[in-house]
């Protein structure tokens, strides 16, 4: 429960409609620049529907956060018509409790485990696989794992791709280090950091999100290593800061516009139809942009 309780129980009955969508996006997150470009589209999308757009900031990733949410109680329940959750963990309760309470919600970049719901997510596995095939086709066998959190659908789906490519190439599961964090430049270095200085050190990283491979590339300068002839840096999402000709990350391209766009549509969809209509799933189409970061090994 949200610790909340209505004078008006049941499903919530306004007078006029507010047309306003409410935007879920944990603390954390603001650190991590493809959610950031996801929730300015967003905004901009839904003002051309004609749709406000609130946006809730909270640390709201586990049922132990609960307390958190009798804040926002009156406002889901006297202005808010969807709720589009930018931020879900796999195991979050969030899904149901907004149903339970009527309110039409969509997960947009994350998904969550045994909900029917709308999801509109970048095709994760596959991007996973892609910055292996790359990596593999190169030369490296020895490519560690930076990820965002492990209860996150998008670490834990591109790390399953990129395991599950190298496993069916015959390199262990343990042969493969793998390090679970946060989407943040700090949580790069410091994993990077421990990475490199394994007894048996990696010749390639990839990393959950190109935020993570900023941090990434600071620590191969930290220990002065050559990127990408003595380290290869691999990211995800293709932020404009990955494309510059400072960083020209290696990178798979995930559109926060095209992702805004549909997630948008779903959600109007949703406001119109209710329950009426089954849940849908929209996976974005992904693509490695090979830049500078990435070579066979010893060789730039």
């Amino acid at each position: 429960m949200m610790g909340y309780t209505s004078k008006r129980p049941g499903k919530r009955k306004r007078s006029v409609p507010t047309r306003t969508i409410g935007v879920l996006l944990s603390v954390n997150e603001l650190h991590n620049r493809f959610m950031t470009m996801v929730l300015e589209n967003i905004h901009h999308d839904m003002m051309e529907l004609r749709y406000h757009v609130m946006v809730l900031i909270d640390p709201m990733n586990s049922a132990n956060d609960a307390a958190h949410l009798s804040t926002f109680r009156p406002i889901i329940d006297e202005y808010i018509e969807g709720m589009i959750l930018l931020s879900a963990t796999t195991d979050s309760f969030m899904v149901q409790e907004l149903q339970r309470l009527g309110v039409p919600v969509v997960c947009s970049v994350r998904s969550v485990d045994d909900s029917k719901v709308d999801v509109v997510e970048s095709d994760n596995i596959y991007g996973g696989a892609e910055i292996m095939r790359h990596l593999y086709e190169l030369g490296h066998r020895r490519i560690g794992l930076v990820m965002g959190p492990e209860n996150a659908s998008t670490s834990r789906d591109r790390a399953k791709g990129a395991l599950n490519y190298l496993r069916e190439k015959g390199i262990p599961v343990e042969d493969t280090p793998v390090m679970w964090n946060a989407f943040t430049y700090e949580a790069g270095y410091s994993c990077a950091i421990q990475m490199l200085e394994l007894a048996d050190p990696v010749t390639a990283i990839m990393a959950a999100g190109d935020t993570i491979a900023l941090g990434v590339l600071e620590a191969a300068r930290t220990k002065n290593l050559d990127v990408p002839e003595q380290l290869s840096v691999v990211g995800f999402d293709n932020i404009p800061l990955s494309g510059s000709r400072l960083i020209s990350l290696t990178t798979i391209n995930s559109s926060a516009k095209e992702m805004s766009r549909v997630t948008c549509r779903r959600m109007v969809d949703r406001i119109r139809t209710g329950a009426l209509t089954p849940p849908t799933r929209d996976v974005m189409p992904v693509q490695l942009v090979r830049r500078d970061t990435s070579s066979s090994p010893g060789q730039s």
